[in-house]
């Protein structure tokens, strides 16, 4: 095998021509083999790096885990040289295609051809950031997914919810004043967002129930309800409780005849307790939550998946929240949210790792989740950051029963598990840093899509980085010309 520069960005894996990789597998009796030695493996539980440790990763599975007496015989070896080896991160709620500038206005300008290029980018952003599984909580259907499963772009695992489901004027209605309803006479649909599929407008049971089984038809494989007012929407006021318990306890009901669940957007206590009381199975935001209502969730396996970002006092000088009602809102959540961290603190609810970033790209976009990494372990302190970024994202996505589609084990380094591995300049456990966490957000420094603590990235068993090793996996190396149907350049 020909041996070329080590790839420094996963821009180069994105560019070559796979059907060599796949036809040289195809030849192979026995999956390819990486052994990683010498690595301290932080495993996605424990509170400590195990130290010493070797990982055999055969095909898209880790095959052991073991001490230095690990071996395999013609795989290809990389040397942690006592660097952190840890699970891929976990983004349980993202919206990869929620991508325009400009907010909803954005997206009302966009066409689909425009919002799926930059969906691309999103995916490729979100993987450099480490985050080698994403829960798209709303704006697409599979397609992306399917593309990067494909091979031909490159990106996370994508679990995809589908279009919001939103009652009128909710959270997901995003129409200004002057755009029909489409449930209403003469039943013209003025929006560019439901045009495109994005968001449902969906009112009563049959209509939430009609919604829930067309997003299940595009491959969702949970579903996302917006039970509660929110800050960036204008046509909802922050303390509406929406959706009545019988429309969410039918999508509940749908969504568990897919062997699936029902998420829901809800900041207010007694939107979450409704929420809960008809079967769904994560929270997200959930600020306003009590401890009562947060010991409801924990009692009954209910996640909690909140960016922090959300009660960040950034967030007071983010310039898209500053026109009114929007700031009002923001002004009024802020001050609902004062007892949410220790009320987490005091019940500890099972938690997901959430970035939630819209209608940012590049450079904001990373500025972003660098934030949410950093803010996430400050407030509840680096373990439970990267638990909740690992192994407890992990349990979440496995809610998806039978409409999982990855349904090995994701977010922990053992024997059987997915082999979504990084491996980290530093001890994350200590410093946050190392996986790209900042204590600044939009006044960071700008910085390029690589994260040089992060020298290798793995997902599915596919290196997509490496910076450690002059070996590079066939796909990653740099093809003949001649064989390229495309340009060198991502």
């Amino acid at each position: 095998m020909r041996i070329y520069p080590k790839a420094t960005s996963l821009f180069a894996a994105t560019c070559v021509c796979l059907a060599g990789a796949t036809q040289t597998q195809a030849q192979e009796v026995t999956p390819p083999q990486v052994l990683f030695t010498n690595c301290n493996i932080f495993d996605g539980i424990a509170e400590s790096l195990a130290e010493g440790r070797n990982v055999l990763v055969e095909g898209n599975l880790i095959a052991s885990v073991g001490d230095a007496s690990l071996a395999a015989e013609g795989a290809e070896v990389v040397d942690c040289d006592e660097r952190t080896l840890m699970p891929g991160l976990i983004d349980a709620h993202s919206h990869l295609y929620m991508n325009m500038d400009g907010g909803v206005a954005g997206m009302e300008r966009a066409s689909w051809e425009e919002i799926g290029s930059r969906s691309v980018h999103m995916a490729v952003e979100y993987l450099l950031n480490g985050i080698t599984s994403v829960r798209d909580m709303g704006g697409g259907g599979s397609g992306l997914k399917k593309t990067v499963d494909a091979g031909l772009v490159a990106g996370p695992r994508i679990y995809p919810s589908g279009a919001y489901i939103s009652q009128t004027s909710g959270h997901g209605d995003f129409r200004n004043g002057s755009q029909r309803n489409p449930n209403l006479p003469p039943f013209a649909n003025d929006n560019n967002l439901q045009r495109l599929g994005i968001t449902i407008i969906a009112d009563g049971v049959d209509q939430v129930i009609a919604a829930v089984r067309q997003n299940l038809s595009q491959g969702s494989s949970q579903l996302k309800l917006m039970a509660g007012g929110g800050v960036s929407s204008t046509l909802d006021p922050l303390h509406t409780m929406q959706f009545f318990p019988e429309e969410i306890e039918a999508a509940v009901r749908a969504a568990a005849d897919w062997d699936t669940y029902v998420g829901v957007h809800v900041f207010s206590d007694e939107g979450i307790r409704r929420s809960v009381d008809a079967g769904v199975k994560s929270i997200e935001h959930g600020f306003f939550a009590s401890r009562d209502t947060m010991q409801l969730m924990k009692d009954n396996g209910v996640f909690l998946v909140s960016q922090m970002t959300g009660i960040s006092p950034y967030l007071q000088q983010l310039p898209a929240l500053q026109a009114e009602p929007n700031r009002s809102k923001l002004l009024n959540a802020q001050a609902q949210s004062q007892d949410y961290v220790e009320n987490v603190k005091a019940i500890r609810p099972p938690m997901a790792f959430a970035t939630d970033v819209v209608f940012t790209t590049a450079e904001a976009m990373r500025g972003q989740i660098d934030y949410e990494k950093w803010f996430h372990a400050d407030l509840f302190g680096n373990h439970a950051m990267l638990v909740s970024a690992t192994s407890a994202a992990g349990e979440l996505l496995a809610y998806s029963g039978q409409a999982n589609p990855y349904p090995g084990k994701l977010g922990v380094i053992e024997e059987g598990a997915y082999a979504d591995i990084l491996v980290v300049d530093g001890n994350p456990l200590e410093d946050i840093t190392v996986i790209g966490g900042n204590a600044q957000w939009y006044d960071a420094e700008p910085r390029g899509p690589n994260i040089p603590t992060l020298p290798i990235i793995m997902k599915d068993g596919r290196i997509y980085k490496n910076t450690l090793s002059d070996w590079t996996p066939e796909y990653l190396q740099k093809p003949d010309p001649s064989t390229l149907r495309t340009s060198e350049t991502y």
